[in-house]
C-alpha cells in the first residue's frame, strides 16, 4: 500500500476519535430530566404515618385510654374508680341515658279522663280486672290492662280484651335507663385490674379511646 493511504487512514481515524469525544462531553452537559411535580393530596385524606414517626403524644392518642362500660348503678361506678385510682394518671365518671325496651304493654286508648273513667267502669262490668289510669306524661288517660315481659302472655291479654269488644292495642314498653361509666389513661406498664370491673357488671365493656382531657372533661 501507498504512503498516502496511510496518512488517509490516520486522519480519519484522528477525526473518528474526536467527533466521538465530542459527543461524550455533551453527553455529559446534558441536563437531568426534571421530575414531575405531583399535585397535593386532599386535606380529608388519611395520612399515612411510619413507625419511626409515632411519638409518646400519639401513642396516648391511640393505645392507653380506655373506657369502661355500661355499669349497672352508680354505686358500681364508685367502686370501680376506687379499683382503678392506683393504676392511672386520669380518672373520670360519666353518665349517659338509654332507651331499653321492658316488655310489652297493653292498653286502651282514651282521649280524656272522663272517658278513661268510662272505659274502667265498663271493663268492670265486662269481668276484666288488673287495669289503671295513666295519670301523667305523654300517655295520660290510657287505660292500662297489662304490663308483660313475655310477649305471649301479652298476645293472650290483648285477645282476650278485645274479645270483650274493647279497641285494645298493644306496644313495646320503653323507658329511659341510666348508663354509668369511668374512662381512665393507665400508667405506663400498669396491669390495671379492669377484668374485675367488667365481671361484676353484665353487659360492660372495655374498650380503647382516644385520650382525654381531664380538666374539661372532653375526649
Amino acid at each position: 500500500m501507498s504512503i498516502a493511504f496511510w496518512r488517509w487512514l490516520v486522519a480519519l481515524l484522528i477525526v473518528a476519535n474526536v467527533f466521538g469525544l465530542v459527543v461524550h462531553i455533551r453527553g455529559d452537559l446534558r441536563p437531568e430530566p426534571t421530575a414531575p411535580t405531583l399535585p397535593p393530596l386532599p386535606a380529608e385524606w388519611p395520612r399515612l404515618i411510619l413507625p419511626s414517626e409515632v411519638g409518646s403524644a400519639l401513642l396516648r392518642e391511640i393505645g392507653e385510654c380506655f373506657s369502661i362500660g355500661p355499669l349497672n348503678s352508680l354505686l358500681a361506678q364508685q367502686r370501680a374508680e376506687d379499683r382503678l385510682r392506683a393504676y392511672t394518671i386520669r380518672l373520670r365518671s360519666r353518665q349517659t341515658v338509654a332507651e331499653r325496651d321492658r316488655g310489652w304493654w297493653v292498653y286502651l286508648p282514651s282521649g280524656s279522663r272522663g272517658e278513661a273513667l268510662d272505659l274502667t267502669r265498663t271493663l268492670t262490668e265486662a269481668g276484666l280486672d288488673d287495669f289503671f289510669v295513666v295519670t301523667h306524661g305523654e300517655m295520660q288517660n290510657v287505660v292500662s290492662v297489662g304490663l308483660f315481659e313475655n310477649i305471649d302472655n301479652a298476645r293472650a291479654r290483648l285477645r282476650q280484651v278485645r274479645a270483650a269488644g274493647f279497641n285494645a292495642q298493644l306496644e313495646i314498653r320503653r323507658e329511659d335507663t341510666p348508663q354509668f361509666w369511668v374512662d381512665y389513661e393507665a400508667e405506663p406498664g400498669a396491669n390495671v385490674p379492669w377484668e374485675f370491673i367488667i365481671e361484676a357488671s353484665a353487659g360492660a365493656q372495655h374498650r380503647p379511646i382516644p385520650c382525654f382531657d381531664q380538666a374539661s372533661g372532653a375526649i
